[in-house]
């Protein structure tokens, strides 16, 4: 081992030494005690409000996302090899620029939208601006997820609508949108994930959420209770994404679409009446559970 090796090695052990010298079992035992006791006060004050934030930040991200991606994700999906209407040159467009915009950081891409963000809804801070540049930055993976679960349709199946003269409009969403449903649920869960990753990204330019009261009331104030808080309730909010994901692909697989309904309806029913008090985003809520009720009983009466 060289004499300059050997020299960082040393540092390096001397950091991890010091590291855990810092700590101890004492100080481990009364962090951890000051961090539970403290939830409940700071659930109620500062984290109920700010989760509340991250979750409509980050299914309203999805949601317009999705409709952004929806056209893109079609014409990469029929414009590729073996697709419907097969453009080599229009799809190497189309997929060069949308690499490139999956590449963009989406802190830059942050600060490059607020602009934008005052434009369409009235400010640049906030939880609303900030579903601006996050339903933009997902925009090209969910285009690329589509692209990906049209692939994976047999084409025999889009053979046999076309021989009984289904048109491509047809074909695109009463067939390819069918069959490709479980993989669309799965590439929704996968992204509604790292959305509320970024959603927490968003803290550091005002954007809210719980990644806001990470900075402020943790890192900024030197409060580890709270931000040890923030990580606990983040990795929950996902692990019951993941679950309730895994659970809508099985009923996506086996066509209960109406399973699928009912939870998400039920799920919103119940996000109503324990946030009856609070007036934000209430008008918005009420009105996705009309529109799920109104699919619901179109689905029972097709049925």
């Amino acid at each position: 081992m060289s004499e300059e090796n050997h020299s960082i090695f040393n540092a390096f052990y001397h950091r991890i030494s010091q590291f855990f010298n810092d700590f101890s079992w004492e100080d481990i035992k009364e962090f951890s005690l000051n961090t539970i006791t403290s939830f409940g006060k700071n659930y109620d004050n500062i984290l109920k409000p700010a989760l509340n934030e991250t979750v409509y930040m980050s299914l309203m991200a999805v949601f317009f996302g999705f409709l952004l991606a929806i056209i893109p994700g079609i014409l990469l999906a029929i414009w590729n090899k073996n697709g419907i209407k097969e453009n080599k040159l229009a799809y190497g467009i189309l997929d060069f620029i949308t690499n490139i915009l999956r590449a963009f950081p989406f802190l830059i891409l942050m600060v490059v939208l607020l602009p934008l963000s005052k434009i369409l809804v009235g400010t640049s801070i906030g939880t609303n601006a900030a579903i601006v540049p996050l339903a933009i930055g997902i925009a090209p993976y969910l285009a690329k997820m589509l692209e990906g679960a049209f692939k994976e349709i047999d084409q025999g199946i889009i053979e046999a609508a076309k021989s009984y003269g289904s048109t491509d409009i047809q074909i695109i969403f009463k067939v390819i949108f069918n069959e490709a449903l479980p993989a669309i649920i799965s590439g929704l869960t996968l992204t509604l994930i790292f959305t509320i990753g970024f959603s927490a990204l968003a803290g550091a330019v005002g954007g809210g959420g719980l990644g806001d009261v990470a900075i402020r009331y943790g890192y900024e104030r030197f409060n580890k209770e709270v931000m040890i808080q923030t990580v606990i309730i983040l990795l929950v909010l996902v692990q019951i994404v993941q679950i309730l994901g895994n659970l809508f692909y099985t009923w996506a697989k086996s066509n209960k679409i109406l399973y699928i309904i009912a939870t998400l309806l039920t799920l919103f029913t119940i996000n109503i009446i324990i946030n009856i008090n609070n007036e934000e985003n209430f008008l918005g809520q009420i009105i996705v559970v009309v529109l799920l009720i109104m699919y619901f009983i179109y689905k029972i009466l097709k049925k």
